[in-house]
């Protein structure tokens, strides 16, 4: 009897025909610039600490001031990097919350687009993992930007995802006003240390030094149209 041909094989073979992957053909990726004053990071900065979990890191940090850092949940206005430590917790918990804030852009009309977390655990294995977890992300005090009312985990807002997350409006951002999130731990006593930082991603719009910029087309005022009415 004749072997039965292999499907996937064959598909395969067909792929590599076609030259588009796999043998005798070529895959190029290449990621555009997105440009001049589009998606813009601006990190967040922690103001308010959680003593004996969540600290800043400050330049140039020994183990003996990290550990003082640490217990006095230390805040920092230049060094955007911050670290949870769940050895403190009693069980399986989340830490207090800490709050974040980004820095007044003086020089510039932004509108915000996304944000966005990097985190990096620590290089020894924990027994167990810990999360980060974001809520009430907010402009000047106003209405949180973030589907979810109560925290979230991080994931949702990992830096090099295809997309970014979604938010419930892409507000401008302008000074005095600044955009400020709430952050903590989720993990227990054995769970390994976690660094992170957070950012808000923006569009610039108006320049005092370079001018207006033309923003893509997610962030101009014909894509940001509402439809009045109900949709339920």
């Amino acid at each position: 009897m004749p072997r039965q041909a292999n499907p996937y094989l064959q598909s395969q073979a067909a792929v590599n025909k076609a030259l588009v992957d796999g043998v005798g053909g070529l895959s190029f990726t290449a990621q555009s610039p997105p440009g001049v004053g589009r998606l813009i990071r601006i990190p967040f900065y922690l103001t308010t600490g959680v003593g004996n979990a969540i600290c800043s890191l400050t330049a140039n940090d020994t183990l003996v001031n990290f550990n003082a850092d640490l217990a006095a949940g230390t805040a920092n206005q230049t060094v955007p990097t911050c670290v949870i430590d769940f050895a403190a917790l009693a069980a399986a918990q989340a830490t207090g919350t800490a709050t974040m804030q980004t820095p007044q852009i003086s020089w510039a009309t932004l509108r915000i687009v996304a944000f966005e977390i990097q985190r990096q655990d620590a290089t020894l294995a924990p027994a167990s993992a810990g999360e980060v977890c974001v809520s009430d992300l907010q402009i000047g005090g106003g209405a949180n930007l973030f589907v979810h009312e109560d925290f979230a985990p991080a994931g949702i807002y990992l830096s090099g995802q295809s997309s970014f997350a979604g938010l419930r409006d892409y507000p401008i951002l302008k000074s005095p006003n600044v955009a400020s999130v709430s952050v903590q731990g989720l993990g227990d006593p054995a769970s390994a240390r976690i660094s992170f930082s957070a950012s808000l991603v923006c569009e610039i719009l108006v320049d005092d030094m370079y001018g207006a910029h033309i923003p893509g087309a997610y962030a101009r005022p014909g894509a940001l149209v509402r439809q009045g009415g109900s949709f339920v």
